[in-house]
């Protein structure tokens, strides 16, 4: 597995960390755009990639702002930036290769953020893939409280909390937990710009019917750090081509379980059959 970095400045002038895993000697079939989740950062995805890249799959990441190798104050971003980061991806590797699908895989809050962000942008896109997405919370704020945070964030939008997540409920493998612990890189940090965009993000999916790509949604029944709940209301409720995979005993970084292989290969069966038809890429 080849891999390339580099930092490129986007999104208000930020230095963002962007990371290529590539496939070595294999045709590339798709292009995944993944996006990390809260506090962490993308290296903790290198076993991803190296699951998938021999299958043809490139993998496409970074640390967004305010996390991991990026610039910007810790926790302190906004969906609407990293929105902006995702756009840059897909306008560069759609122009490397314009007939290479690609694919957006988001984790826990990348996981509400490409679902949000498939809603609006549906060119250039063929499918999305969301792990645990971060629909609703797993100890969701009260409405008094949202109306103070709301009114502090105009005032102090950068202003940080720590993100309260409890950290047993990653994975059943406790090594899990300590090396996200141990790790340099990961912080603990939300800005009240971001809570509130995680709060509201999750009441705009919620109120969804309909969604307009191939979707594949994973999400463990033992999760603790998101309302697993919430996902199920939201595939009730959305009509479109949409597959659900509700993981039994499954804790929150689903790629991370000792049965990670598992959801790797329900992965790869659904870009298979999302992107090949007939024998034929679309």
């Amino acid at each position: 597995m080849e891999t390339k970095t580099s930092f490129d400045v986007i999104a208000g002038n930020f230095k963002i960390f962007m990371q290529s895993w590539m496939p070595d000697d294999h045709e590339t079939i798709a292009k995944v755009i993944l996006v990390h989740g809260i506090g962490e950062h993308s290296d903790r995805y290198q076993h991803v990639a190296a699951f998938f890249t021999p299958l043809g799959l490139e993998f496409h990441t970074f640390d967004q702002i305010g996390h991991g190798k990026s610039s910007g104050k810790r926790g302190a971003e906004s969906y609407q930036q990293v929105f902006e980061i995702i756009t840059h991806l897909i306008n560069r590797l759609s122009n490397e290769e314009p007939d290479v699908p690609i694919l957006l895989y988001g984790h826990s809050m990348g996981g509400a953020m490409v679902l949000a962000y498939g809603l609006n942008h549906t060119e250039k896109i063929h499918g999305i893939i969301a792990s645990s997405p971060a629909i609703g919370l797993a100890n969701p704020l009260p409405e008094h409280l949202v109306q103070v945070l709301k009114l502090l964030m105009r005032l102090f939008p950068d202003l940080t909390i720590q993100n309260g997540l409890n950290l047993q409920g990653l994975s059943q493998d406790p090594a899990v937990s300590e090396r996200y612990i141990a790790d340099p890189l990961v912080h603990n940090r939300v800005s009240l710009r971001l809570g509130l965009d995680l709060f509201n993000t999750g009441k705009f999916l919620l109120d969804q019917t309909s969604f307009p790509l191939p979707l594949l949604l994973l999400q463990g029944d033992k999760d603790i750090l998101v309302d697993s709940y919430a996902t199920d209301q939201f595939v009730e409720k959305i009509k479109g081509q949409v597959t659900y995979h509700r993981i039994s005993g499954g804790f929150h970084e689903l790629h991370n379980e000792p049965n990670k292989e598992d959801i790797f290969n329900r992965i790869q069966g659904w870009i298979q059959t999302t992107i090949m038809k007939d024998g034929v890429m679309h």
